[in-house]
This record gives C-alpha cells, sequence and structure tokens, in this order.
C-alpha cells in the first residue's frame, strides 16, 4: 500500500489546503449541528476567543482553525483515516503554510488518549480546546450525553483533555464553555448546556486529580 499512499499524496497535494475547506460545506458533521464548514466557522469563532488568552493573535488561530480538519476530505485521509492531522500537516507544509500552523494543525488532536502529550505550542493549545470544546458543548447540547458505558462521540476524553491542559494553563473553564455556546447561536442547543457540563467536566477534574494522586 505505500504505492497507493504515494500516490494519494501526490494527488491530494495538486490542492491548496484551504481549497479542501470549501469541499467541507457539502459533508454533514450531525444533521442538528450542520456541515463540516458550519462546525470550521464555530471552531474559527471560538479558536478567536480564547487565542488573547494565551497571548495568540486571533488572526492566525482563525487561520489555522480554518485548515484544522481540512485533510478530512483528502484522498489518503479518506483511505488511512489515522493519519487525520498527520497528513494536515504534512499538506500544509507543502502549500507554504508555516511550521507554527502545520504543527497545530496535527497537534490539535492532542491529548490523544490518557496519559497522552499536551499540544506543544500556545497556538496549537487554542485550536485544540476549541476542536474539543466545540464538540462537548454541540453533542451535549442537542442532547447526546454520555450515559453508563456509552460515550459514541468521545466526550469523556475530551472533556479530560480540556481538563489537563487548564490544569497547566489559567483558564476559566465555565467563561470557554459560554463563549463555546455562543458560537452555536442558530442551532437551538438546550439552555442548561452551560451548566451541565460544567457540572461534568468538574466531576472529570475530581476523578483525574484521584487517579494521579492514587
Amino acid at each position: 500500500s505505500s504505492d497507493l499512499a504515494e500516490f494519494f499524496y501526490e494527488f491530494d497535494k495538486r490542492t491548496p489546503l484551504q481549497d479542501f475547506v470549501k469541499k467541507m460545506e457539502t459533508v454533514v458533521y450531525h444533521n442538528k449541528l450542520g456541515s463540516q464548514l458550519e462546525r470550521i466557522q464555530r471552531l474559527q469563532h471560538i479558536s478567536a476567543n480564547i487565542a488573547p488568552k494565551l497571548g495568540v493573535d486571533p488572526e492566525l488561530a482563525k487561520h489555522a482553525a480554518y485548515l484544522l480538519k481540512a485533510d478530512l476530505v483528502t484522498e489518503m485521509v479518506g483511505e488511512f483515516p489515522e493519519l487525520q492531522g498527520v497528513m494536515g500537516r504534512y499538506y500544509a507544509l507543502a502549500g507554504n503554510e508555516s511550521e507554527e500552523v502545520a504543527n497545530a494543525i496535527e497537534k490539535h488532536y492532542f491529548p490523544r488518549f490518557s496519559g497522552d502529550e499536551l499540544p506543544d505550542s500556545n497556538l496549537a493549545l487554542v485550536v485544540s480546546l476549541a476542536d474539543k470544546l466545540e464538540s462537548l458543548v454541540g453533542i451535549w447540547g442537542i442532547g447526546l450525553i454520555p450515559t453508563g458505558d456509552k460515550d459514541p462521540y468521545a466526550l469523556r476524553r475530551a472533556a479530560l483533555g480540556v481538563i489537563r491542559i487548564l490544569l497547566e494553563n489559567s483558564l476559566d473553564l465555565k467563561q470557554l464553555l459560554e463563549a463555546t455556546f455562543a458560537a452555536f447561536e442558530s442551532k437551538g442547543l438546550a439552555n442548561d448546556t452551560v451548566s451541565g457540563l460544567y457540572s461534568f467536566m468538574m466531576q472529570r477534574l475530581a476523578n483525574y486529580l484521584i487517579s494521579v494522586e492514587g
């Protein structure tokens, strides 16, 4: 499959990353939350809000957020989904994006599992938080709350990722949740989304601190 991978890579590279983003208008993210492009626009909004709190230029954050998910509609990631983020980095560099932006595209998925490393730049932290918070608020807000073992949208993992980042960077969780909620203004999310999520995440924080101490 290395020949195939090389073929996909060369094929995808002919299309600038921003052109892939336009294709996302026709890809449904969730029927209650709109297209992948609408999701990208929310990620831009949320990233621009978080950026100044971590000393990042909001315009740079919006630019990185715009490209974050572009590799999802490439041939390569279509064939090898586990390469999402990694290919985004390669295609960004191939398209003359900065190392900082390319790195943020890859690292916005971090931490990917318990004990995984955190994003390693402030720009990557901004878009990582935006991505996780957007998932949490959107999915929770349309009523898909994790119960028992069922957590198809991996909200517990997203919550833990946010918590680990916040433990290293002094940001206000309530404020972040409210700013994220505001990005969904037209989607009719449940009114108690922020308060419900805040309690859920505080419980995750308690569990995390117990496990670390243990």
